[in-house]
């Protein structure tokens, strides 16, 4: 029987592979990349730092993952989610007024963010002129309360539950969110909305209130 360590379950848990696929991805991956930490005995907590610090060879050691497991179109999925997160895919389009999200949350920099994630990962965008919706898809919002400036909600597109793969189903969004090192909660919100933080608030995604 195999003991997987920490780093190779984790990163099995968030691509939706059987650890012996990550472990093998990483062990082809060494080859090239004899940095990698995920062999380590690292602890749940210090995974999400790992992930953070050395995000593209975690992405190639998943990306051979999901080829070794037989899933090419899921392999380059991740890849451009993650070069999509990090700003260096070789086109980032630009996000047109309406979509995605309301016009009046157009310049909102984390709304953006999110949009070009969720679209590279293939998922439909909302179409919008603010008061009719002109083509279905998914609808980012912000905190709008100012308690949480880090929060974003998305409601998922009507076809979400159909699709299947890495970005399939509504829980799909929160794969893609995690794998591009936002923070999730799982936990379903009041009409259906999905809560994420955007990783500069990921350490403290409830800021303390202002004491007088």
């Amino acid at each position: 029987m195999n003991t997987y360590s920490t780093g190779v379950l984790e990163l099995a848990k968030q691509i939706g592979l059987e650890p012996e696929h990550v472990a093998e991805g990483l062990r082809l991956a060494c080859h090239s990349f004899n940095h990698i930490q995920a062999n380590t005995g690292m602890t749940v907590e210090q995974f999400p730092r790992v992930f953070t610090h050395n995000r593209h060879s975690i992405a190639v050691v998943a990306n051979i993952a999901m080829r070794r497991a037989g899933r090419r179109d899921d392999a380059l999925l991740l890849m451009d989610i993650y070069k999509a997160s990090v700003g260096i895919a070789p086109y980032l389009p630009p996000i047109h007024t309406g979509i995605g999200t309301l016009p009046e949350h157009h310049d909102h920099p984390f709304v953006r963010d999110a949009i070009r994630i969720l679209t590279a990962a293939g998922l439909p965008p909302i179409h919008t002129d603010g008061v009719h919706e002109l083509r279905p898809g998914f609808q980012v919002l912000p905190d709008t309360t100012g308690h949480l400036p880090g929060f974003l909600f998305i409601a998922p597109d009507p076809g979400a539950k159909d699709r299947t793969g890495f970005a399939g189903g509504d829980l799909g969004y929160l794969a893609v969110m995690r794998w591009a090192g936002w923070g999730v909660i799982t936990e379903r919100l009041d009409g259906g909305l999905y809560a994420v933080c955007h990783p500069r608030h990921r350490d403290s995604p409830f800021p303390a209130a202002p004491t007088s």
